[in-house]
C-alpha cells in the first residue's frame, strides 16, 4: 500500500488518500462520501495554489471542452429555475446536482499526472473493500436475526438484508458491478499470484452480493458483465484458452446461482411473466403511461427544475381519474379499501373477487379485469410519490430535450474519442454501459447514491483514459519512476 504514495508530494498524497476514502465511503453512506467530495475539492484548490502555483496540466486541458460539456448538466438545472414554480424544491435539486459541476472542476484544475494504473487500482480496491465490508456486516446481522430472533431465511435477501443500514439494492449492485470489473482487470493483469487469489475471492463475494440483494437490473447486468469480460478476454486480449476457461466458469456460476438462489432468478422470470400476461404488468410500464402526457407536452424545455414531482404526481392523478371513470367511482372505492389492507402487487384471487364485485354492482367484469392492475400500480405510484424510474425520461420532464442531450454526451463523447484516438478502455466502457443500462430502470441522478458515484468515477476514468501517453509525471523529478495508466 505504501508504494502507491512513493514519490508523491504532500498535496498529491492527500488527494489520492481522499479519493480512496471517497470510494470506500460510497457503499456505506452517501453523506460521508459527500464530505469527502468537499474535502477533495478543497484539496484540489489548495494544491492548485500552493503546489501547482496556478499552473494547469496542459495535457488534461486538451479535452477541457468535454469537462465543460459535462458541467453543463448542472447548468441546465440551474437555468431550469427560471420557469420553476416550486422554487424550494428547485434549489434543492440544483444543490443536489452540484457533483456534476464540482467533479469536472476538480479534474480540470488538479494536475493528475501522478495517477498511474496502480493508484487507480488502489481507488478501485477501496470501493471493493467498502462493498464487501458493508455486505458482510449486513450478512452477520441477518445471521444473528435468523439464529437468535427466529427470522426466516428471507432475511438474507433483497431489502431485508440491509437492516443494519439501508442502501437501495439497484445502487449497491452498481457499486459491486464496477468492483467486478476492477477485480477482473487485476486477475488478468500483471500482478502477483497472491493478489490474483485475493481478487478472485473478492469477485466471488461481489457476485454473491448482487445475487442476494436481487436488483433485477443488477442481476441482468451481472450476466452482461460476464459476457463483456469473456469477449474482452477472448477477442481483445487474445487469450483464447483463458477465455474458454473463464466462459465455462461463468456458465457454471450462472447455473449454480439459478439452483442455489431460485428466489433471485424468480425476480427476473416473474417480471417477464407479468409483462407477458394479459392480466398483469410491471409497475414501471404503468407509471410510464401515467407520466406520458407530461413528456409529450413538455419535451422541449421540461416543466422546470423544481416542478418535476408536482407535475408527475398531477399526471398520475389524471391517469387514475381516467381509470376510475372506466371502472366507476363506486368500484374504485371498493378496490381502494382492499388495497389499503393488502399489497399493491397483482393478485389473481383479488382480480376474481373484484370481477365478481363489479358484476354485483352492474359493472362489466371484463372492464374490471382490464384495468385492475393499472389502478393498483398507479395508486402505488401516487401513495409513494414514485418518480419516472428512468433517468432519460426524468431529465426530459425536468429540463427538456437539451438536458437529455447533455446526459447522452456523457456516453457519446468517450466513444467518439476512442474512435478518434484509436484507444479503448474496457474499464471505462463497461462503467458507462452499466450506468446507461441502469438509467433505463432507475432515476439514478435524482439521489446522491447515484450522483456522487457516477460523477466521481466518470471524471476519474475519463481523465485517465484520454490523458496522452507522455505525461507531466515524466518531467517531474519527484515523480520519476511512476508509470502512466
Amino acid at each position: 500500500m505504501s508504494k502507491i504514495f512513493e514519490g508523491l508530494r504532500p498535496f498529491q498524497k492527500a488527494e489520492l488518500l481522499i479519493m480512496m476514502f471517497l470510494a470506500f465511503a460510497i457503499p456505506f453512506y452517501w453523506l460521508a462520501a459527500q464530505y469527502f467530495e468537499v474535502a477533495l475539492f478543497v484539496c484540489a484548490v489548495l494544491k492548485l495554489i500552493f503546489d501547482q502555483k496556478f499552473k494547469l496540466n496542459e495535457e488534461q486541458l486538451k479535452f477541457k471542452w468535454a469537462y465543460i460539456v459535462f458541467a453543463l448538466t448542472w447548468l441546465i438545472y440551474f437555468i431550469g429555475m427560471f420557469w420553476t414554480q416550486n422554487t424550494s424544491v428547485g434549489w434543492a435539486q440544483v444543490s443536489k446536482k452540484l457533483g456534476f459541476l464540482i467533479f469536472p472542476v476538480i479534474f480540470i484544475i488538479s494536475d493528475m499526472s501522478y495517477m498511474n494504473r496502480s493508484r487507480l487500482k488502489a481507488i478501485g480496491n477501496a470501493l471493493i473493500l467498502g462493498c464487501i465490508l458493508f455486505f458482510l456486516m449486513n450478512v452477520v446481522y441477518a445471521a444473528y436475526d435468523v439464529i437468535f430472533n427466529g427470522e426466516s431465511t428471507g432475511r438474507f435477501f433483497d431489502q431485508d438484508l440491509m437492516k443494519w443500514y439501508y442502501v437501495h439494492h439497484s445502487y449497491l449492485s452498481m457499486y459491486a458491478s464496477l468492483g467486478l470489473m476492477f477485480c477482473f482487470m487485476s486477475i488478468f493483469g500483471d500482478v502477483s499470484r497472491k493478489e490474483k487469489s485475493v481478487n478472485i475471492l473478492a469477485y466471488i463475494i461481489l457476485v454473491v452480493l448482487i445475487i442476494l440483494v436481487r436488483s433485477r437490473a443488477g442481476l441482468i447486468w451481472m450476466v452482461l458483465t460476464f459476457v463483456l469480460q469473456w469477449i474482452w478476454l477472448t477477442f481483445i486480449m487474445k487469450k483464447k484458452k483463458a477465455g474458454l476457461i473463464m466462459g465455462c466458469v461463468f456458465v457454471v456460476m450462472v447455473a449454480g446461482a439459478c439452483v442455489a438462489f431460485p428466489q433471485s432468478v424468480a425476480r427476473i422470470t416473474v417480471t417477464i411473466k407479468n409483462i407477458a400476461s394479459e392480466h398483469s404488468s410491471d409497475h414501471r410500464l404503468v407509471q410510464f403511461k401515467g407520466y406520458k402526457s407530461v413528456l409529450e407536452e413538455n419535451w422541449l424545455f421540461g416543466v422546470g427544475t423544481g416542478d418535476r414531482t408536482d407535475e408527475t404526481m398531477a399526471s398520475y392523478y389524471r391517469y387514475k381519474a381516467d381509470i376510475t371513470e372506466k371502472i366507476t367511482p363506486e368500484m374504485a372505492e371498493i378496490i381502494d379499501a382492499v388495497i389499503d389492507n393488502k399489497w399493491y402487487e397483482p393478485d389473481e384471487s383479488m382480480r376474481k373477487d373484484m370481477m365478481a364485485e363489479g358484476a354485483r354492482h352492474g359493472v362489466d367484469p371484463n372492464i374490471i379485469s382490464e384495468n385492475l392492475v393499472e389502478y393498483q400500480f398507479i395508486r402505488y405510484a401516487i401513495d409513494n410519490e414514485i418518480n419516472a424510474h428512468n433517468m432519460f425520461f426524468e431529465t426530459m420532464i425536468s429540463v427538456g430535450i437539451i438536458g437529455v442531450l447533455l446526459l447522452l454526451a456523457y456516453f457519446v463523447i468517450p466513444f467518439v474519442l476512442w474512435i478518434k484516438t484509436k484507444k479503448f478502455d474496457m474499464l471505462y466502457c463497461s462503467f458507462l454501459l452499466m450506468i446507461g443500462f441502469n438509467a433505463l430502470f432507475e432515476s439514478i441522478f435524482e439521489v446522491q447514491l447515484g450522483i456522487i458515484f457516477f460523477c466521481f468515477f466518470n471524471a476519474l476514468l475519463f481523465t485517465l483514459s484520454f490523458r496522452p501517453e507522455r505525461s507531466v509525471v515524466e518531467k517531474s523529478p519527484s515523480n520519476r519512476g511512476s508509470s502512466n495508466l
